[in-house]
């Protein structure tokens, strides 16, 4: 077409091949004229930016994505480069030459890029972010969280969270590019709505609420009531940012994550600031909080062929590399100011939180904030889904620097703080027979108690793969007395028991959110006693869990229900060993479930050919049943099954 106008923009992006790209070749030049006019600019990216969105939403969830004739011709004939083009040229100049039609072209543009993104395959995807980085989107999108205007801090956090949860930022992201974008994205969820709310009543700067409403002439006391909602969307764009560069497949190494945080070490804070973000009543349904705590679970997690707690013939290389990365990475965590009670609180804000209050923030958001879905029944009880993703998170965690709280230097009066929330998190979760159905809060507790993690990229759910999810960890059925039963081994191995009974005042250090009382009562041989006996029956049930699971052969989600109930039953040989017999009788079995659990999560790793796992893990239950006391009667033909398993894993690691 030789006239490329405002009249004609149907025509011109509605051609066919060869008219298409010759279109697209002439309209990318005329975009970057110096003197192009903003409305020409402004009208092309946003027509191009809604046929990208309208391809997304048409096609998503029926055929396999991958770019259409448009993408791909916009593609080749040099989108990303003009784009981004678009985007710096004439940057953050609010003079009259550059009126609000530059902007809204501005946006579109980078917003096409976004969206353009989530059309595509798993290839066209790393295709275009590579393309994307090599113009320099990364420093465009971090020097816009400064923008003078709102919308385009929104728009930056949107599009890295774009790079990093739809494409696969985290797996090309060098260990700075990463530390820089975590720290960012959490400063900008910190910052609070006060800029966006000056943003729509500012005469200047009102005409951005059509971006943020949908809609022009939206009057500017409204728009500034609803734009704290429009904020705290981003925020959480902005922590599955983070998120995302961490939750790859495979998952990063131990040492990569722990260069992240040698790099920048006050990630650490701010996530954990995050964690603790009061619920805003203009978006009751925030899971940014949980996002926070599922991030600092993916700095510190366990490589997926390891069950913390187990040793194998194969230790020797996990110690020498991954092991050591993750105890300095740990130690790390407890050089930073207050970083015990940074994880209580995170437990506390959730024990504090009324429902009640919430329900009503739920029932008003719509007249208060002018949601334009205002959250129904179904986003009330996912917050309790996200609580409980909170409270697991810091179990883990917890659980996770008990194995290196000696190389560490926690101090007993750390591992005593963490005792009451591991005991209120190890009390008997009621199943939905239990229930009473006039009291709501029950069902709300039981939703957020059964809450587990099972967490894979968030790409590989648009895309329909199959993953081995890189963040795992249990309900807190089993990672409550996981955790319990380690701080209990730590205070055991330093053979601190009796002089927590003997004190009369509480310990230097101890928090505040306990008392010396708590803890001598957690410690009690007594109490202790009936502890192991109910961890006993959580590994069992963990392990009956499994069998369900592998029965309906979803055998990675039974791997992870055996690999749990293995760190418990590890956990609790542990204690038995650390306590020389005191408490044999009450543990007595675990060691079987132990050798158990490891057979069959060895097992079901076999079914995915996940041999290394399958290695270790059969090597785990092989080791186990060599130190098998014969009073738990572990029947011969399971030792010579794990055997093969080994042998089998063994061989197909050889192959490889």
């Amino acid at each position: 077409m030789s006239n490329i106008t405002l009249n004609n923009i149907d025509q011109v992006l509605g051609a066919r091949e060869p008219e298409l790209s010759q279109n697209l070749t002439k309209l990318f030049a005329k975009l970057l004229e110096r003197n192009q006019d903003p409305t020409f600019v402004q009208n092309y990216t946003g027509a191009i930016k809604l046929q990208f969105r309208k391809e997304f939403q048409t096609r998503k969830g029926r055929d396999p994505l991958s770019f259409s004739a448009f993408g791909k011709a916009c593609y080749a004939t040099g989108i990303v480069k003009t784009f981004l083009a678009v985007v710096t040229s004439h940057l953050y100049t609010q003079s009259q030459s550059q009126p609000k039609e530059r902007f809204i072209g501005q946006y579109n543009a980078l917003e096409a890029l976004a969206e353009f993104m989530q059309t595509g395959n798993l290839t066209e995807r790393r295709t275009l972010l590579e393309d994307m980085k090599k113009n320099h989107v990364i420093n465009i999108c971090l020097s816009h969280l400064n923008h003078p205007l709102c919308i385009f801090r929104q728009l930056a956090i949107n599009t890295l969270r774009v790079l990093a949860s739809e494409s696969v930022l985290g797996e090309n992201s060098s260990v700075t590019e990463a530390a820089d974008i975590i720290a960012s994205v959490c400063r900008f969820t910190l910052e609070g709505p006060d800029f966006f709310i000056e943003g729509m009543r500012s005469p200047n700067t009102t005409w951005q609420s059509q971006m943020v409403m949908g809609a022009t002439d939206v009057p500017a006391k409204r728009a500034a009531e609803h734009v704290p909602r429009f904020y705290a969307m981003a925020q959480e764009s902005a922590l599955w940012t983070a998120h995302g560069l961490l939750c790859t497949t495979p998952p990063p190494s131990r040492k990569h994550c722990l260069d992240i945080l040698k790099k920048k070490p006050e990630i650490l804070d701010l996530l954990f600031d995050c964690a603790i973000i009061t619920r805003p009543p203009w978006y009751p349904e925030t899971q940014v909080d949980s996002i926070a705590c599922e991030v600092l679970a993916l700095l510190f997690q366990w490589p997926s062929h390891i069950v913390p707690g187990v040793s194998t013939p194969q230790d020797n290389v996990f110690r020498a590399q991954e092991w050591k990365a993750m105890t300095q990475a740990v130690a790390i965590l407890t050089s930073r100011e207050d970083w015990c009670e940074k994880i209580i609180e995170v437990w506390m804000k959730i024990e504090e939180e009324d429902w009640r209050e919430v329900r009503g923030w739920f029932d008003r958001v719509e007249v208060d904030y002018h949601a334009f879905e205002p959250p129904d029944e179904d986003a009330f009880c996912q917050v309790f889904e996200y609580r409980g993703t909170s409270r697991i998170a810091m179990l883990r965690l917890v659980s996770t620097l008990s194995h290196a709280a000696e190389s560490c230097g926690v101090t007993n009066a750390e591992i005593e703080s963490l005792l009451r929330i591991a005991y209120i998190a190890s009390r008997k979760v009621k199943n939905l027979n239990e229930l009473d159905h006039n009291k709501p809060e029950e069902r709300y507790m039981s939703i957020e108690r059964a809450e587990e993690i099972f967490r894979s990229p968030m790409y590989t759910v648009s895309l329909n793969m199959q993953v081995d999810a890189p963040l795992q960890i249990a309900d807190e059925s089993i990672i409550g007395p996981t955790a319990l039963a380690r701080l209990l081994v730590v205070l055991a191995q330093r053979k601190a028991f009796d002089t927590i009974q003997g004190l009369k005042k509480a310990p230097n250090g101890l928090s505040s959110s306990t008392c010396l009382n708590h803890v001598q009562q957690i410690t009690n041989p007594d109490v202790i006693r009936r502890f192991l006996k109910i961890a006993l029956l959580r590994v069992k049930a963990s392990m009956e869990k499994g069998r369900e699971r592998s029965r309906k052969s979803d055998n990675d989600y039974a791997r992870a229900a055996f690999m749990s109930a293995a760190e418990l039953a590890a956990a609790l040989v542990a204690f038995d060993n650390h306590t020389l017999g005191q408490y044999s009788k009450d543990v007595l079995g675990a060691r079987k479930e132990l050798a158990l659990a490891l057979g069959n999560a060895a097992e079901m790793a076999i079914r995915e050919k996940r041999w290394q796992q399958a290695l270790y893990f059969g090597s785990g239950a092989v080791n186990v049943a060599d130190n098998i006391p014969a009073g738990e009667h572990l029947d011969a033909n399971i030792i010579a099954k794990n055997k093969r398993r080994v042998e089998q894993a063994r061989i197909a690691v050889s192959a490889k």
